[in-house]
């Protein structure tokens, strides 16, 4: 099955506000496949504290509206799951909110 991941960041002083959209997302979508747990640091490509959703590639169209809606002013990065990783998380990639940026340099391959 095709997916996309989303990836819901979100500042120290807005831990409280990550979880209340979590728990909106999980009760308002119960397609998604995964819904990850707050993660309170950078990790990976992402610079700042994020938690993650999996999303059905037949669902991306109804949910992307949906997850807009209840993101409450956080940054949203929208993006396919495949090989090419950098291609996924740029060019491919749709933000909601402010586009953040990225540490592409993990993505690429060597």
């Amino acid at each position: 099955m095709q997916i996309f991941h989303g990836h819901i960041y979100f500042s120290a002083n807005q831990i409280e506000r990550a979880a209340e959209v979590r728990q909106n997302l999980a009760n308002a979508l119960p397609q998604l496949t995964y819904i990850g747990k707050l993660i309170n640091k950078p990790i990976g490509p992402h610079a700042k504290p994020m938690f993650e959703i999996h999303i059905p590639a037949v669902e991306i169209e109804q949910i992307t509206p949906v997850i807009d809606d209840l993101r409450q002013g956080l940054s949203v990065l929208i993006h396919p799951v495949q090989e090419n990783e950098l291609e996924a998380h740029t060019t491919g990639a749709q933000w909601l909110g402010e586009k953040l940026p990225l540490d592409l340099k993990v993505l690429a391959k060597t």
